[in-house]
């Protein structure tokens, strides 16, 4: 394993007599397998120790034990709701492990064709848990509607009400440190499956609420239950696919022009900022600032004061890991 570090890179380009483009890019620090070559993980450390691949594989492990656990039970038991639970958690294990991919690609360096890395990859996977969630909960609503047309009712054994029991206590604790992470990380894939974490929370309390009325003697809130399930899905999905879309679309973060604008008028060489635009890419920005400065400074005299500005943006704003800054006489 080679521990590369990559030194801040800075030029600038004179475009016009006091006119100058100059660009900062953050420094950044990777551990690669120089002998993985290939794959979608190539040059990708894949570190328990890292928060975000740990919140995944976390993540992955536990929904991978309760899909089990729900549809071994479920079937068992004959709860259509904890079943239709299960097919829920099944779908998670595809949705975690994609978000676990789109996250560790997003961390890929950048390359001859990825100038500015590879970071919307965690938004592409965050659409697709949004479509997995989508998918899945039309699958399980119409699954409980059928139940109901073709009198598929019986009331479920005692084993459900344990496991749904323990599943919302389980899944609550794991969106709970899943958003705190996500949050911490600015990161699209995690807070989708955080997003997903605490509809399973509301999925377990309701599964846990139709088998114990079906067991004291209305057993059609089971399949009933199945059907609000699929519903509940569907809802949860929205964000995910909504807040992403907003991402590749180029949808500027809220606030973040606004604190750029503030912290380059503060510079007092700069007249006023001419344009600003922040361009997401998955969990952080690159930025492109338009200042004017006195117009009798030289070019070098203006070169420094774009460094300046540029560095400064980003030591003050959060995830900002690119900036751009033209300077116009004026």
């Amino acid at each position: 394993m080679a521990d590369t570090a990559a030194a801040p890179v800075a030029w600038s380009c004179p475009g016009r007599a006091g006119s100058a483009w100059t660009r900062r890019r953050v420094a950044v620090r990777s551990i690669s397998c120089p002998h993985d070559t290939r794959g979608i993980l190539a040059g990708v450390a894949l570190r328990l120790d890292e928060p975000g691949i740990r919140a995944n594989v976390i993540g992955l492990g536990t929904n991978t034990g309760l899909a089990i656990a729900k549809l071994v039970v479920g079937f068992l038991a004959a709860s259509e709701a904890l079943t239709a639970d299960g097919f829920n958690s099944a779908g998670d294990i595809v949705a975690t492990a994609v978000g676990f991919a789109g996250y560790a690609y997003a961390r890929r360096p950048p390359d001859d064709d990825h100038h500015y890395g590879h970071g919307n990859a965690e938004s592409v996977a965050g659409l697709m848990i949004g479509g997995i969630l989508l998918a899945t909960g039309a699958f399980i609503a119409i699954s409980g509607v059928l139940a109901l047309v073709e009198g598929k009712i019986d009331t479920p054994g005692e084993g459900a009400i344990w496991v749904a029991g323990i599943t919302a206590i389980i899944k609550e604790w794991l969106y709970r440190y899943t958003v705190r992470v996500g949050k911490q990380l600015n990161s699209p894939s995690l807070l989708a499956s955080a997003c997903d974490h605490r509809a399973d929370v509301l999925i377990a309390i309701t599964v846990l609420a139709a088998v114990l009325a079906a067991r004291l003697g209305v057993p059609a809130l089971d399949p009933i239950a199945a059907v609000v399930i699929g519903l509940y899905i569907v809802w949860f999905s929205i964000a995910p696919i909504r807040s992403n879309v907003g991402i590749l679309m180029d949808e500027a973060p809220s606030g973040v022009r606004e604190e750029v604008e503030r912290i380059a008028v503060a510079d007092a060489a700069v007249e006023r900022v001419d344009q600003t635009r922040v361009h997401p890419l998955g969990s952080y920005y690159v930025v492109d600032l338009e200042i004017s400065v006195d117009g009798a400074l030289s070019l070098h005299q203006a070169h420094d004061i774009a460094h300046r500005v540029g560095d400064s943006v980003q030591a003050q704003v959060a995830n900002v890991t690119d900036v751009k800054v033209h300077v116009n006489p004026c």
